[in-house]
């Protein structure tokens, strides 16, 4: 025995669950849509003023409280079609409601509703990349000369500064937001118009239609506007990249902040009790960071790998069902950026601590071994024997490489003392001259910093005023849209 549409099994795991969610997500986009579709509809005279005003006033008239407590009923198929009803009632006329869907389909309208969700979600997954790069960028201008020990493989390897660290976090945040904003500058074209896949023979103005809506114009290939997926998988890729650097960002703090490491320091705010060790100060902010990331990246991974094999062409395996995923991994995506970044803003460092470590564990030899080779020009393959010879005899005895240790190595390997003095030794093995000697493009030397710090500082800007004026863009289209709405419904 057939069951009418809609099958229970059908509503029950499809449509009650996609028309909660096209509420949640789509309701004002969708009248979006359909005010600057007619609003078109009726400067290219394919409908009348007289109608366009009717649908117009049917649009603005409608309950959206009423709609968004509306509970899925089956006597429709989904919020599309409810919306059509409430308008067509609200116009009293079918065959003027009906005018609407000239020149369009669900397919186009459906891929334009999605691009104006993640459009916003975009700019705010950019604007708290920012927030992050500016809050790294202050931390760094403040620590110029905070040493502190570099790491490879876990383990000490060179003495560095702080602000050399932070601004490798803020040189990779950056890269995340162009990322983000190429992303974004994709996505934002408009596929109205597109129809079902091939366009139609009424005279639209898809450009109108994309001005209305703040898009930077139309979508070219019109079943490319249909078939395509990157304009959602370039943003994933993108937030997957940023989450994976902020999860390595936040392991690094996650160690910094053990108590055999104390060298930051969450306040209170940031920070949770046991409810059985009275001592414990968890610093819970970062983990949630980490936890959040990985979530969002398993989200975005779980898209990718959905999506990766489905046709090219109208299909529902990247609709209704998948399109909320890519909404959570956005927005938790955000939640972890955001976080990271309040928390690194209240933390503090403990410098007297990184300084001490950036003297210890012989992490500044690298630099007695380079100053063997400027001075007595052996290579630089002898130079590292000497010193490593040194370090071996150092670590068996008080743990100081001695002037004489040196010369007797040197002896031992290229037979002759070398001409360093022990004044000379022992600026060597000075942090501070370990870091002030790194004068490179991209070294730690307080000149190459404040340099590196400049150009951050001007992406900063330059990263401003991208959002200002994109969002000033959108500001703009949604006037426009008001007022062409209030002359077109004012017509009759």
């Amino acid at each position: 025995m057939s069951e009418k549409f809609p099958a229970a099994g059908y509503k029950a795991n499809v449509l009650q669950d996609c028309f909660a969610d096209a509420k949640r997500f789509f309701l004002d986009h969708y009248l979006d849509v359909d005010r600057a579709h007619v609003v078109m509809l009726g400067e290219q005279g394919i409908v009348s003023a007289g109608e366009v005003a009717t649908i117009l006033k049917a649009i603005e008239g409608l309950d959206l409280d009423a709609i968004r407590k509306a509970e899925y009923d089956g006597s429709v198929e989904d919020l599309f079609f409810y919306l059509q009803r409430e308008i067509t009632s609200a116009c009293g006329d079918a065959d003027v409601a009906g005018k609407l869907h000239t020149a369009r389909s669900r397919n186009d309208i459906d891929v334009t509703i999605y691009r104006l969700y993640l459009r916003r979600q975009a700019l705010d997954l950019i604007d708290a990349c920012t927030t992050l790069h500016r809050v790294l960028l202050d931390l760094a201008e403040q620590h110029i000369d905070s040493l502190m020990p570099a790491y490879t493989h876990t383990q000490p390897a060179q003495p560095t500064t702080l602000a050399h660290y932070l601004l490798a976090m803020a040189e990779n945040t950056g890269r995340d937001i162009r990322r983000l904003q190429r992303a974004y500058e994709n996505l934002n074209y408009c596929p109205l118009g597109a129809c079902a896949i091939t366009t139609t023979g009424f005279p639209i103005d898809r450009y109108r239609v994309a001005a209305l809506l703040g898009f930077d114009g139309p979508t070219r290939n019109s079943y490319a506007s249909i078939a395509s997926v990157d304009y959602f998988t370039e943003l994933l890729g993108a937030t997957a990249a940023t989450l994976i650097n902020v999860g390595k960002f936040a392991q690094e703090f996650l160690l910094m902040a053990m108590m055999e490491f104390n060298v930051i320091r969450l306040p209170d705010g940031y920070v949770q009790a046991s409810s059985i060790m009275p001592q414990k100060r968890n610093p819970v902010a970062i983990e949630h960071v980490r936890a959040i990331a990985s979530k969002a990246l398993g989200q975005a991974l779980g898209v990718l790998t959905s999506v990766h094999n489905t046709p090219f062409g109208d299909i529902n395996d990247v609709e209704d069902d998948l399109q909320p995923l890519n909404f959570s991994a956005l927005a938790d995506a955000n939640r972890a950026v955001s976080l990271l970044g309040h928390a690194l803003e209240a933390a503090e460092f403990n410098l007297d601590l990184l300084a001490e470590r950036a003297e210890a564990n012989f992490i500044t030899v690298t630099e007695l071994a380079d100053e063997i080779v400027r001075r007595d020009g052996h290579p630089f393959s002898k130079a590292h024997a000497i010193v490593a010879a040194c370090v071996k005899d150092a670590s068996a005895a008080d743990g100081v490489i001695s002037h004489d240790m040196l010369q007797r190595a040197a002896t031992d390997i290229v037979g002759a003392p070398l001409s360093l003095s022990d004044e000379d030794l022992q600026q060597s093995l000075s942090a501070r001259h370990f870091v002030a000697a790194r004068e490179i493009h991209g070294g730690p030397a307080p000149g190459e910093i404040r340099a590196a710090l400049a150009e951050q500082r001007a992406a900063e800007v330059a990263d401003d005023d991208w959002r200002t004026g994109v969002r000033e863009r959108l500001d703009t289209s949604a006037e426009m849209l008001r007022k062409a709405v209030a002359i077109a419904g004012a017509a009759a």
